[in-house]
């Protein structure tokens, strides 16, 4: 049986430990202040897609005591940008609109609360599905943002996150207005440098030809 040395063993693990990718780093709102009539509480997740593109996903919790039918998404960023090169997509957004508290259609941020967004108005307001129950009924969706390439941690630091709903509550009369003004973020580990690799492959090819050569030499 080869016998395995402190060192090759040692080296072997550290190759194994970088070889494992890093987790794209997350931005979570899980603690949302009720400014509608019925409560809501969400999770949203915002992660790092790609390099350049954040993908945000948006869920009523589990632990909600009541659930209703997503309408509209509200939030800052931290950087410049123009609705020319902000670009946000997914399936279930209607409307965008920019530095605006009312998208219409029942889809509004009017009233307490909305001093909690920079300069009063959200950077971003989306309209999700059609209002009323008869059309959709969304609990959950997600959308990209592209990063116009800033750091996902950077973009939403302290930032705020609202969410509307309508058709809230045990007779689906009621509506919310939910904002989260406290945000947590989780790094990805840091990789380890290329330049570990090439190293590490090399010791433990010089140990694999040393042993090699004094086998030969022994026999």
């Amino acid at each position: 049986m080869r016998k395995i040395t402190p060192s090759s063993a040692m080296l072997a693990g550290l190759l194994m430990a970088s070889a494992g990718s890093a987790s794209a780093g997350t931005v979570t709102f899980n603690s949302f202040d009720q400014y509608g009539s019925d409560f809501v509480n969400y999770v949203v997740t915002i992660d790092d897609l790609t390099e350049n593109v954040f993908t945000v996903n948006v869920k009523i919790a589990e632990n909600s005591p009541n659930s209703g039918d997503i309408l509209g998404i509200a939030f800052d960023l931290n950087y410049e940008f123009t609705d020319k090169n902000l670009n946000i997509k997914g399936s279930d957004i209607t409307k965008i609109g920019f530095n605006t508290l009312n998208n219409q259609g029942g889809n509004n941020f009017n009233g307490s609360g909305a001093n909690l967004f920079s300069g009063g108005t959200p950077d971003v307001l989306l309209t999700i599905g059609r209002s009323g129950s008869g059309f959709d009924f969304i609990t959950q969706t997600s959308f990209t943002i592209a990063s116009l390439g800033n750091a996902l941690d950077a973009a939403f630091s302290e930032t705020v996150f609202g969410i509307r709903a309508q058709t809230v509550g045990l007779n689906g009369n009621g509506s919310s207005k939910d904002i989260a003004s406290f945000s947590t973020f989780e790094g990805a580990p840091v990789p380890v440098p290329a330049a570990v690799w090439f190293m590490g492959t090399g010791l433990l090819g010089l140990l694999g030809f040393a042993r090699a050569r004094k086998t030969a030499v022994a026999a």
